[in-house]
This record gives structure tokens, C-alpha cells and sequence, in this order.
């Protein structure tokens, strides 16, 4: 399904995205899963019309979103209901608990934010109506901003080595995008949410088997530390690294975050995670004896 639904936004988008549009030029890093690249919604509706579904000027009323005319039906997606949200009629269960009453329905929302969400399938006595629920509202919150992973520090660094023994010093630089607090809203009708997303912890995977876990960034390193330990984030190597693909420990820091979302009288938390890496080498410690 999910397949399926990202195909049907990626079309609509390019529906819908005027002709003339001249191309962004944007593009995402293949390892970023939070760049989306969508042309903008048309400042008309589709075929240039400024009446109804057809194009004219009679018939029902033009379907928009934040002012700008979208698609009042959709392949795959059904009728638009307002607020970014779309829904159609599916076969009802076998056997129906409702005998044939009503209808059972799939309601798909934040179709134009780059994240669509889609519920499972619903039992209405008439088909629904209406915007999106406050948690489709705080998804779509989260599309508008870019929670990122760690941005990396260790110290020693990837260009440099560390020795077997001695600490290395772990950290992120802190940013609202990489640790928080970020916060982003999103509204239909008269319903706003408002979320906000902290990182709660980063897990780093040291590449020697090992993990460590830091409920806070870290502390960069300053040389006036000297070999002294991170005081809040860091690792002791036991073994070097010389036998290990490249020579070097591949580091894995993944960033958990939280994000509390509130609106309409509702609230709710949505957990999510980034993730980062880096290398180190780490060399034995040497004795020399004269």
C-alpha cells in the first residue's frame, strides 16, 4: 500500500504543478529520508478554468487548499474533503457487523506536504466529511521541518587516530535541527497544531560491538582536556582497528528523537529517529624503552 500511495502523490503533484513552472533545480542527498522536492501547488486549477470540477464558471465550487485549487477527485484517492485530505468508498469486511449499512471508507491526508498518511478503513453511515484529524495535522507539522542526526564530533577525529586505551570524546553540535527544541504548526479550517520535537538520546554504535548511550549532546573536546574522559559521552577502545575493513571503526550515532504535538484538545507524541556516521582509527599505544 505504501508503495502504491507514494506513486499516486508523485502524480499528483505532477498533475497538478502549473506548465509553465520553470524547474527548481532542487535535488536530496541519497541518504537523506527528509528532503522532499515537489513542484509548488498551481495558483489556478488545473486546465486554467476558475469555475467548477470541469473548468467552467458554473457547478460546484473549486476545491482548494491554502488558496490554491486542487483536484476535486483524485485515481486511487477518492473525494477531496478539505484541509489536504482526500476519501474513498472500499469493499466493506466480510462479514459486514453494519449488514450493508452505510459504507466503510479510507481517508488519506498531508497529500500535498510530501508525507501522506492514510487510516485504515472506517465504517460511516454517510460518506465523511471534513479535514484532517489533529494527529494527521501535527504529520503534517513534522513535514514542514528537518529533524536531522548528529552533526559529529569525536575527538580524536576521523582524520586523525586514537589509541588502544586512551578516551575518545563523543558529541553533536547543537542546533534546533540536530538536538532542539524546533517547532512547526499546521492548520484547517479553525484547527491549528502545534508540535515540537527534542532529541532524547543519540546511541552510538563504536563499530567494536560495543554501544554507548548519551541523554544529552556531549561536550566537544578542547585540547586543554588533554586525555582526560568526556565527562558526559564518550568510549575506551580495547582493540585496534588495523583489522577492520579500510582500517577504521565505522561509528553509527543514531539520534532519538521526540516530538509533542497538541491541538484541538488533543495531544499525543510522535517518536521518530536520524541517523549519522563517521570513522575513526584507533592505533595500539606504543612503549618505548631505551
Amino acid at each position: 500500500m505504501l508503495k502504491i500511495l507514494v506513486a499516486v502523490v508523485v502524480a499528483v503533484v505532477m498533475t497538478i504543478a502549473p506548465a509553465n513552472a520553470e524547474p527548481s533545480g532542487g535535488h536530496c542527498p541519497p541518504d537523506d529520508p527528509e528532503c522532499y522536492v515537489f513542484d509548488d501547488l498551481p495558483a489556478g486549477p488545473p486546465g486554467g478554468g476558475t469555475g467548477g470540477r470541469g473548468g467552467g464558471t458554473g457547478g460546484r465550487a473549486a476545491c482548494t487548499l491554502d488558496g490554491k485549487t486542487v483536484p476535486c477527485q483524485l485515481d486511487g484517492l477518492g473525494s477531496y474533503v478539505g484541509g489536504g485530505c482526500y476519501v474513498r468508498q472500499v469493499a466493506a469486511p466480510v462479514p459486514d457487523p453494519h449488514a450493508g449499512a452505510g459504507g466503510w471508507y479510507v481517508r488519506t491526508c498531508n497529500v500535498f506536504s510530501g508525507n501522506p498518511s492514510q487510516s485504515d478503513a472506517e465504517w460511516s453511515l454517510n460518506p465523511p466529511t471534513g479535514g484532517p484529524s489533529p494527529e494527521e495535522l501535527a504529520r503534517e507539522a513534522l513535514a514542514k521541518i528537518r529533524l536531522l542526526g548528529a552533526a559529529v564530533g569525536t575527538a580524536p577525529g576521523p582524520d586523525g587516530a586514537g589509541l588502544v586505551g586512551l578516551p575518545v570524546w563523543l558529541w553533536t553540535a547543537v542546533t534546533p535541527n540536530t538536538w532542539g527544541p524546533i517547532t512547526s504548526s499546521a492548520s484547517s479550517g479553525g484547527l491549528t497544531v502545534t508540535i515540537t520535537g527534542r532529541a532524547t538520546r543519540i546511541v552510538w554504535s563504536m563499530g567494536d560491538g560495543s554501544t554507548v548511550t548519551c541523554h544529552n549532546p556531549g561536550t566537544p573536546y578542547d585540547a586543554g582536556y588533554a586525555d582526560q574522559p568526556s565527562p558526559n559521552c564518550g568510549h575506551v577502545y580495547q582493540k585496534a582497528s588495523r583489522s577492520r575493513p579500510s582500517g577504521v571503526y565505522r561509528i553509527s550515532a543514531v539520534t532519538h528523537w521526540r516530538v509533542d504535538w497538541a491541538g484541538g484538545g488533543q495531544s499525543g507524541v510522535i517518536d521518530t529517529t536520524r541517523q549519522s556516521s563517521t570513522t575513526l582509527a584507533i592505533d595500539e599505544l606504543q612503549v618505548v624503552t631505551s
